[in-house]
C-alpha cells in the first residue's frame, strides 16, 4: 500500500479560491506516495478526522504567516497573510506531532513550523537581513543559486556536509522555537532547514525540493526519506 500524504492547500484570496502547484503532487507520485490535497478546516475533530485517513503531511509554500502568530506587529513589509491557512495548518501541525506523523515543510512550511513552537520569523529579508545571498530568485526554479551547511539530521541523512539549493522566499526563521534543531544553514548564516529530534521525522527546508527532486540526489533522497517514513 502506498501511503496518502496530505497537502496543504494554497489560498488565492483576490480570487476567494484554492489552487495547487502541480509540482508538489508530482513529486509525491513520482516518489511512492499518493498525494491528496487538504481541505482549509476550522473545526478541530474535522481535522483529526481527516489526519486519522492519511499517513503524512507535506506542507507547502504560500502567503506570508500572520505575525500575531509569533507575537509581532505586522509591518508594512510583510506580503499578505491568511489567518484562516494559518490557524488550520497550526491545528494541523500540532495533532500531526501529536500522532508522531512524519511531516515535511517547504518553504512556508518551515516558517509556520517555528512559530507554532514559540520561535519568529524575519517579515522581509531585504528590510530586516541584508545579505549578499540570493533568496529571492526568478524562474526558472529548478537551478541552484546558494548552498547550504548541513548539519544534525540532515547531515546524516544526506551523507554531506553542504549541499546547493534554489531559493524563492522573502521571510525566514529568526528565533529558533523550542525543542526544534537547526539542520542547515545559508552562506550569510540564515536558517534554512529545522527539525524536531523528539520525533521519527519533523523536518522543514526554506528551498523547493519540488523542482529540484529529479535532478537532484540529496533533495530526491530527502523527499523519499519523508515517503518512507510515512509507510511505517
Amino acid at each position: 500500500m502506498k501511503p496518502i500524504i496530505g497537502v496543504t492547500n494554497l489560498i488565492d484570496t483576490a480570487k476567494n479560491s484554492y489552487w495547487m502547484l502541480p509540482e508538489y503532487l508530482e513529486m509525491i507520485e513520482d516518489l511512492g506516495g499518493i498525494p491528496l490535497i487538504l481541505p482549509v478546516l476550522s473545526d478541530k475533530e474535522d481535522i483529526a478526522q481527516i489526519l486519522s485517513q492519511i499517513d503524512g503531511v507535506l506542507l507547502t509554500g504560500g502567503q506570508d504567516i500572520q505575525p500575531s502568530l509569533y507575537r509581532e506587529l505586522q509591518l508594512e513589509c510583510c506580503g499578505e497573510t491568511s489567518l484562516e491557512r494559518d490557524e488550520c495548518e497550526c491545528e494541523l501541525i500540532k495533532q500531526a506531532i501529536a500522532k508522531d506523523m512524519p511531516i515535511l515543510g517547504i518553504c512556508r512550511g518551515v516558517q509556520i513550523l517555528n512559530t507554532i513552537h514559540g520561535g519568529t520569523l524575519y517579515q522581509d529579508l531585504a528590510t530586516q537581513y541584508h545579505t549578499y545571498v540570493n533568496h529571492h530568485m526568478s524562474a526558472p526554479y529548478n537551478r541552484y543559486v546558494h548552498k547550504v551547511r548541513l548539519d544534525h539530521y540532515l547531515r546524516y541523512l544526506l551523507g554531506e556536509d553542504e549541499i546547493a539549493v534554489n531559493s524563492y522566499h522573502h521571510q525566514a526563521v529568526k528565533d529558533l522555537g523550542k525543542g526544534l534543531e537547526v539542520n542547515a544553514t545559508a552562506e550569510d548564516d540564515l536558517i534554512e532547514a529545522i527539525a524536531l529530534p523528539s520525533k521519527r521525522f519533523v523536518v522543514g527546508v526554506q528551498w523547493h525540493p519540488e523542482f529540484l527532486y529529479d535532478q537532484d540526489e540529496a533533495n530526491h533522497h530527502l523527499v523519499h526519506a519523508f515517503i518512507a517514513k510515512c509507510k511505517k
